[in-house]
C-alpha cells in the first residue's frame, strides 16, 4: 500500500463512529492503525486496511477529504463508497460477506479542525434504508503524524 510520493507519510489514524439507533440503543466502535497520507489537487488523502471482525480477509479503505465533502471508500470482503457532504443525501450499496444493502446518508455537519502535525474531521450524519430511519451516527477522524503521536504519548504516558 506504500505508494511512490515523496509527499507520503505514515501517519497513525483513530476512527471512532457512534450510532443511535431508533429504540436509543448506542454503540460506540473505535478503529486505530498506521495509514499513509498524503494531498493531491487540494484533496487529502487516507490510506489504511483493517480485517473486520469475524472477517478473514483484509478489507481496504481510503478516506478522501475534499473541501466540502468527505468520501470513504471500502474494498474487500466489506465494500462501499460512503459520501458525507452537509445538505445532501447520497445512496450507496453497503456489500458484506452476508448480503448487500441498500443505504441512504444524510450529512448534517462535517467540520474539519487542522493543528500542527494533526488534523480532527467530525461528521454528524444519519442512515436510512428503504426510506426508514435506521440510525443517528457520528464519526470522529483522528490523523496525527508519528512524531505527534510520540510527543502526545511522552505527556501523557
Amino acid at each position: 500500500m506504500q505508494r511512490n510520493d515523496s509527499m507520503s507519510q505514515n501517519v497513525h489514524l483513530t476512527l471512532t463512529g457512534r450510532q443511535k439507533d431508533e429504540t436509543g440503543e448506542t454503540a460506540l466502535t473505535r478503529h486505530s492503525c498506521s495509514a499513509e497520507y498524503f494531498e493531491k489537487n487540494d484533496s487529502v488523502y487516507l490510506l489504511y486496511e483493517e480485517t473486520p471482525d469475524g472477517a478473514d480477509a483484509v478489507v481496504k479503505n481510503t478516506i478522501k477529504l475534499k473541501p466540502s465533502l468527505l468520501e470513504l471508500s471500502r474494498r474487500g470482503s466489506i465494500s462501499t463508497r460512503m459520501v458525507f457532504e452537509p445538505g445532501r443525501e447520497y445512496l450507496t450499496e453497503y456489500v458484506t460477506p452476508y448480503g448487500r444493502l441498500q443505504m441512504g446518508i444524510s450529512t448534517r455537519s462535517l467540520d474539519v479542525d487542522r493543528t500542527e502535525g494533526q488534523l480532527r474531521i467530525r461528521i454528524d450524519y444519519s442512515l436510512t434504508s428503504g426510506g426508514v430511519p435506521v440510525s443517528d451516527c457520528s464519526m470522529e477522524i483522528t490523523v496525527q503524524t508519528e512524531t505527534q503521536k510520540q510527543a502526545k504519548n511522552l505527556l501523557h504516558g
